[in-house]
């Protein structure tokens, strides 16, 4: 029996009892159970009123059972109100209770400890009754907490009580009841009789545990003590004393369920910690059972279900407390956790972590509050941009600098909003990493770390910046909880279908060789279709081949966890990859077919757009430049219909620098009037073979007019994106050949220690791109079919727009290419040159491209 007054505005609370059957419902044997407790019903042998010493007044009953009562009176020495626990008149003289009376008062009073309620004075009245006082507390007791807090929880997760008890709070109010036993623990005694209606929960939030009626000295032999047992009844299923069966069957282990007191000992409150424990996460005691014996039975049998396993159902629990519960009451005393103190410091420890995540989480709240600001700088970031540019399309290179300040301005804008965002994400950054300062193992950090490393990964990946992308991937691995594993181990899919279908598929490799990604067989795919075939990440060709049809070159890229299926934007299945019949492609004809690729995005080269990924209708292109021979064909062809006019205004002719005469043409003319080689000078040199230049827009465009009329192909220029395309495939590299820049590569300033020249269209086979096209990194430029523009072709809803220059627009045509006297980095395919279409460079020729509406 202990002091404890419960709060009847608090009693009412209660929802859902307990299914507490093996513990409730019936008085113990010293007739100390909360039931009487403000019930009104005065117990067996307890007065209303009764004679106290002079000291006390005599304030009524709290409670009483059958052999003792407590009441509340009052210290008038101390003006106080404290609580009495009496032995009822009738037991006066019984020499083994008043013993055992006695030994709880005084194992009270010497575990001075706040979890244990403290004892003020002790004495016997006239009638031989022997008292003791102590600390009235009003509240609950933990079986009453427990009940409250599943009547508020579900199996969604616990719930808050109306008095604020949470799961939380109630464990941490374990913890320091384990730290209280372990107090007594350390004191020689132990309690014998702990179960959530001997602990309690005061208004003031204390802690205590009560009731030290069965406690012993663990150093003191316990004489037999003989009782009328007739009173106890295995049938009920409270029991707190059976011949040497001491406690409650539900909460006692087995070495006390057995009667053996000579085991009785720390490791038997521990097991009984653990049945408290227990209850508490599960809901409900460790044994059930209708009777007393029924239970005791079920503990001689063997553990209880496992924690986990009996709170299914219910709110989630926490695994680690599962785990310390279980190894608490395991059967075998060795087994057990070694003490009270390692069970209280186990929970404690959960507790501290639950305080760091609830802190870290906080921190991360704080986190994700920058979410919204960054997400709109980068909007505005682009929408100001978005102004810049519709701006910039109006505008020319040579305009003032008046009309180009509005642009410029948004421009700044753009730039500043950008800025913004960065800082604030480094803000984002470092409140993440706060919140992992405070739980290194917070999942919820590691996964928005790994999200954003993952997408930085990505970016670093595709804008071939290997560093950066093995750092980012780096920290992917370190923060991720395997929701990346798939994009880390890389792997992708590919799906590819023919026209026609049936077609063989060769898989090749782009491997980094000596600088240079050379493709290497690796084995045969099957016919086509293709669908969904496991590729690991990287950049492959593909070559695909059918009887009866040219052999055509298909690059793909297979991102990290990615599928390349080949659908064309807005489309829902895989768009055909057609073969070309047998004779319908030229002996120098290249087909670039349709599909995806990167463009842009090269921040060290002029101009550069930004990196987007677009669709390309499919077309053919020729493998090489215009040669001079060539070129002298279509100007001779001109002459021979009778043409010269075209044919004069089409010849190449000397620009300012080379000759005092701007228009002297380059080419000579022989005796019937037909264009030939002029003989070397010096600064000028020509050779069959070599790319034709000194050409302006308007007479690239008539050769490849020319060439149209001829073969009945339409023979254009290719488009700034077109030629891109060619020149590195779709996986982003930055020269035909890869990302790494050597001069011996190309035909460039530097490739040789000779004077620098135009060399022959088959020279430098390493200036080749995936398809096969060739010298799109030196020796000459192109002309391209679209006018320069600041922001680059119409892309319109992810598709390439082709739109050509009308003849008579004077604004700047796109040029691309490297040069036979520039650097190697001018070379690089993302960079655009501009020139007006009637000027003439040495270093700029011309190439075909057309449309490819291949027969299917």
């Amino acid at each position: 029996m202990f002091a404890v007054v419960p709060c009847p505005t608090e009693r009412e609370q209660v929802k859902k009892p307990l299914p507490d059957d093996a513990t409730k419902g019936a008085e113990s044997a010293r007739g100390e159970t909360l039931a009487a407790l403000g019930s009104g019903v005065v117990p067996r042998g307890a007065a209303a009123r009764i004679a106290l010493p002079g000291r006390y007044e005599d304030l009524g009953l709290i409670a009483g059972g059958s052999f003792g009562e407590v009441r509340r009176v009052r210290d008038t020495f101390l003006d106080r109100v404290v609580a009495m626990k009496l032995l009822h008149a009738e037991h006066a003289g019984a020499a083994h209770l008043r013993r055992r009376f006695l030994a709880e008062a005084r194992i009270t009073a010497q575990l001075q400890h706040p979890g244990i309620i403290a004892l003020y004075d002790r004495g016997e009245l006239e009638d031989g009754r022997l008292w003791f006082t102590m600390r009235e507390v009003r509240g609950r007791t933990l079986r009453e907490a427990i009940d409250e807090l599943r009547a508020a929880s579900g199996p969604g997760g616990f719930g808050a009580t109306a008095a604020g008890w949470t799961f939380r709070r109630l464990v941490d109010a374990f913890a320091r009841i384990a730290q209280a036993i372990a107090h007594a623990h350390g004191r020689g005694v132990v309690h014998r009789d702990i179960k959530p209606d001997n602990l309690m929960v005061g208004e003031l939030g204390e802690v205590l545990v009560m009731d030290w009626g069965l406690a012993r000295r663990i150093d003191v032999d316990e004489p037999a003590e003989p009782g009328d047992d007739s009173a106890l009844d295995l049938r009920s299923p409270a029991l707190t004393r059976q011949g040497d069966i001491l406690g409650t069957p539900a909460y006692m282990p087995p070495e006390q369920a057995r009667g053996d007191t000579s085991l009785h000992g720390p490791a038997s409150d521990v097991y009984a910690l653990g049945a408290v424990l227990y209850c508490l996460l599960t809901g409900r005691p460790p044994y059930l059972g209708s009777s007393a014996a029924e239970v005791l039975a079920a503990i001689l049998s063997g553990p209880p279900a496992p924690a986990m396993a009996a709170a299914r159902g219910g709110p989630p629990v926490p695994e680690e407390l599962c785990a310390l519960c279980d190894r608490a009451m395991r059967p075998a005393i060795a087994d057990r956790t070694p003490s009270a103190e390692a069970l209280a410091a186990g929970v404690l420890g959960w507790l501290d972590g639950v305080r760091r995540r609830e802190q870290a989480l906080a921190a991360l709240d704080r986190a994700r509050s920058f979410d919204a600001e960054i997400a709109s700088l980068r909007a505005q970031a682009a929408e100001a941009e978005a102004r810049a540019r519709a701006l910039r399309s109006a505008l020319r290179p040579f305009d003032p600098v008046a009309s180009k300040r509005p642009a410029w301005a948004q421009e700044d804008e753009a730039a500043r909003l950008g800025r913004a965002a960065a800082l604030a994400e480094a803000r984002w950054l470092e409140a993440v990493h706060g919140a992992l300062s405070l739980d290194p193992e917070l999942a919820e950090a590691h996964a928005l770390l790994a999200d954003h490393h993952r997408a930085r990964l990505a970016e670093a990946e595709l804008a071939h910046d290997d560093e950066e992308a093995a750092r980012a991937e780096e920290m992917l691995r370190i923060h991720d909880r395997g929701r990346h594993a798939a994009f880390l181990r890389g792997d992708g899919a590919l799906t590819l279908v023919t026209d026609p279908p049936g077609a063989e598929v060769v898989l090749e490799r782009f491997v980094l060789q000596d600088r240079r990604l050379v493709p290497v067989p690796e084995r045969a795919l099957g016919p086509t279709p293709l669908v969904e075939v496991p590729l690991g990440r990287g950049s492959y060709l593909l070559r695909l081949r059918a009887p009866g049809r040219a052999e055509v070159r298909y690059p793909v890229l297979i991102e990290r966890d990615g599928h390349w299926d080949g659908r064309a934007p807005g489309e829902e299945e895989p768009y055909p990859i057609a073969l070309p019949a047998e004779g319908e492609l030229g002996p120098h004809d290249v087909v670039v077919p349709a599909g995806w690729c990167w463009t842009g995005g090269d921040a060290a080269t002029p101009d550069s757009l930004p990196r987007r990924r677009i669709w390309i209708a499919g077309f053919v292109i020729r493998r090489f430049p215009v040669t001079t021979a060539e070129y002298i064909d279509f100007l001779n062809d001109l002459v021979i219909r009778g043409r010269e006019a075209e044919a004069v205004a089409a010849c190449p002719k000397v620009h300012e620098g080379v000759s005092a005469v701007a228009d002297e043409p380059a080419l000579h003319r022989d005796a019937s009037g037909l264009f030939c080689l002029p003989p070397d000078r010096e600064g000028l040199r020509w050779r069959l073979d070599w790319p034709v230049v000194l050409i302006d827009w308007h007479a690239a465009t008539a050769h490849a007019r020319w060439l149209a009329e001829r073969t009945g192909q339409p023979w254009r220029l290719p488009g700034e994106l077109e030629r891109e395309k060619a020149t590195r495939g779709v996986d982003g590299r930055l020269f035909p050949w890869g990302d790494h820049a050597d001069p011996t590569f190309a035909c460039v300033a530097d490739t040789s220690p000779s004077e620098a020249a135009r060399e022959g269209v088959e020279g430098h086979p390493f200036d080749e791109s995936p398809y096969g096209v060739r010298g799109l990194a030196g020796n000459a430029r192109d002309w391209c079919l679209d006018v320069w523009k600041h922001d680059g072709p119409r892309v319109e809803a992810g598709r390439l727009r082709l739109d050509a220059a009308a003849p008579d627009d004077p604004d700047l045509r796109v040029i691309k290419g490297g040069a036979w006297t520039g650097a190697l980095s001018q070379g690089r395919a993302p960079a655009r040159f501009g020139g007006r279409p009637g000027i003439r460079r040495s270093v700029v020729g011309v190439r075909v491209a057309r449309g490819a509406p291949l027969r299917r």
